[in-house]
């Protein structure tokens, strides 16, 4: 499979990240699947950055192993060397004269790939900001890239800014090409002739964004916090084309109590957040439980404990999820694996969310919610039929008989909303009777938890249960939820080729409730377990021991900030 590894690195502020952008863009409209995975500081500037495009056939994560790096810095040589490998070109600049390649041996004169692109950029721009489109240009050149995509990228990019600019970036690049063609060796042509692409290019953020405004969402609250900022920055630029609003609440604990104010009118809300953000919302989140009002949330993984690595990635708040709040109420968790899941996990959770008058948390982190990455185009849903759910009946009876919080067996009762005639409702914090009058009474309280609770039987009915992926029956099973998905996929791709049938893996979509029966039969059938997941508390592992009984005996953890790397999980099978 022909397949391409692209890195760029230097400073944050240098334009690492919009260089990297264009380079996915050019390798999705070359027809191939593409994932582009950055790396930055919690630095305004400063600080090293990267960012990294994998492209070809078939792709679904980044490559630790890179085949061209852009290196605008020692750091970038420093910080990246054990993702080199003998074949591994270095696109530096011929001026560039503070990186003393002499330091590090494994790398050999014949791997520099030497261009003036600061040079060239002054030469046709007057300025040496055009000298990453330099950059990209020699990119294009040695991998085969069709030139005239760069050109259309990125006079695309660049349109808002006007043509002046369009012309300037497009005169390097034009330079570039001819700098490549003179004095470079001739590529091998691998990416020539692409084809149309068929592809949808979102980040994991993108695609929850997408899904809630699939279902109708019209509030969104938050506190900016990574990895789910860009999701309310995608929200807020939505209301410039759909009916939402977009609050940027003063703290988490108004972002969430906002968002139910919202649902308690009768809007489908929404908030999101982080494991710290989160921290704040959870005295919200038993709001919510006690007054059954529907709520669809987000929360970004990221290291802690506190502010941890604000811009890396973890999978270190299953559990804490799964048990936040004081007392017992229902709750769902959905742990979405990529684009497709994240958009009609979220789609679904405002359904249920409405109809069941329950909270709904999607767990993600920053290798999906951040990460951009193509989708086919036709899993997507485009036509969706968002009818209200369990709402009040209009006209309500007159003699003002309305129990907001009638028991009924599916756990749920119908919602009026304010101004409603005759659906008057009292809603607090409180345990409350049908009415929502407060209560303390030994027998309604009881009645009122089994009432709440009850709504987990229908729900299980309606969540996505763990699937198997890759052949039927393997050597080893692997077991995973969330973002580890993207990886897996590619260990598959990895060990299972020419008909081999070394590995497959379950994924879990849904923490809660748990499909204790149908992940019990899957891993059943399995050789041998292994659980997948980046924490070293083995929460996802734990999960399944808790509601299955089923534990494992091997086991792979990633606890440092980084996303697993499918060279080093394959690597790993050599011990099991």
């Amino acid at each position: 499979m022909a397949s391409l590894n692209w890195k760029i690195g230097g400073k944050a502020g240098e334009g690492i990240a919009v260089t990297s952008f264009l380079m996915s863009k050019i390798c999705q409209r070359a027809g191939l699947q593409v994932f582009e995975y950055s790396e930055y500081p919690s630095l305004i500037r400063g600080g090293h950055t990267s960012g990294q495009v994998k492209a070809g056939d078939a792709v679904s994560c980044q490559q630790k192993h890179v085949d061209l790096i852009v290196v605008m810095n020692e750091d970038t040589v420093r910080l990246h060397l054990d993702e080199f490998d003998e074949h591994t070109k270095l696109l530096v600049d011929t001026q560039d004269d503070k990186i003393d390649f002499t330091k590090y041996p494994s790398i050999k004169p014949e791997q520099l790939v030497a261009v003036p692109m600061v040079q060239i950029s002054r030469e046709q721009t007057g300025k040496s900001l055009a000298s990453n489109m330099v950059a990209l240009a020699v990119t294009c050149y040695l991998f085969g890239l069709d030139h005239s995509v760069l050109q259309q990228v990125i006079s695309d990019f660049f349109k808002k800014k006007g043509q002046t600019v369009i012309d300037e970036n497009v005169k390097a690049a034009d330079a570039g090409l001819k700098f490549s063609q003179e004095n470079l060796q001739i590529p091998n042509s691998k990416f020539q002739n692409p084809t149309a692409s068929k592809t949808l290019f979102w980040t994991g953020a993108e695609a929850i964004g997408f899904g809630a405004l699939s279902a109708g969402v019209q509030y969104y609250s938050a506190y900016p916090m990574t990895p789910t900022s860009n999701l309310m920055h995608f929200m807020a630029a939505a209301q410039a084309k759909f009916p939402v609003v977009v609050k940027h609440a003063e703290d988490e604990i108004s972002a969430i109590n906002g968002a139910l104010g919202a649902s308690f009118s009768g809007v489908r809300s929404m908030t999101g957040t982080a494991g710290g953000g989160f921290a704040l919302m959870v005295e919200g989140v038993s709001l919510a439980g006690v007054t059954e009002l529907p709520l669809v949330a987000v929360v970004g993984g990221r290291p802690g404990p506190a502010t941890g690595l604000p811009t890396w990635t973890s999978q270190t708040d299953l559990q804490y999820v799964i048990h936040a709040g004081h007392g017992e109420f229902p709750k769902v968790v959905f742990t979405p694996g990529n684009l497709e899941e994240s958009f009609k996990i979220t789609h679904l959770a405002f359904l249920l969310a409405e109809k069941y008058h329950t909270q709904c948390y999607i767990i993600s982190d920053k290798l999906l919610l951040e990460s951009r990455m193509t989708v086919d185009a036709s899993v997507i849903p485009t036509e969706f039929t968002n009818t209200r759910l369990s709402m009040a009946q209009d006209p309500l009876p007159e003699d003002n008989s309305f129990r907001r919080f009638i028991d009924t067996p599916e756990g749920y009762s119908p919602r009026s909303v304010p101004g409603q005639a005759h659906g008057l409702q009292l809603t607090n914090s409180y345990e409350h009777d049908e009415y929502g009058y407060a209560t303390e009474d030994a027998l309604m309280t009881k009645k009122m938890v089994e009432k709440r609770m009850r709504k987990l039987d229908g729900i299980i009915k309606e969540v996505p249960a763990p699937i198997v992926v890759g052949p039927a029956e393997a050597e080893i099973t692997f077991v995973c939820w969330g973002s580890t998905r993207l990886v897996l996929e590619e260990v598959l791709r990895q060990v299972n080729q020419n008909g081999a049938t070394r590995a497959n893996f379950i994924h879990i979509m849904t923490a809660m409730p748990f499909h204790k029966d149908v992940f019990a039969a899957l891993a059943g059938k399995a050789k041998k377990l292994v659980m997948v997941e980046e924490n070293i508390g083995r929460q996802g592992e734990l999960l399944i021991r808790e509601q299955t009984g089923i534990t494992f005996e091997h086991r792979i953890n990633r606890y440092d900030g980084r996303p697993f790397y499918a060279e080093d999980i394959v690597k790993e099978l050599e011990n099991l």
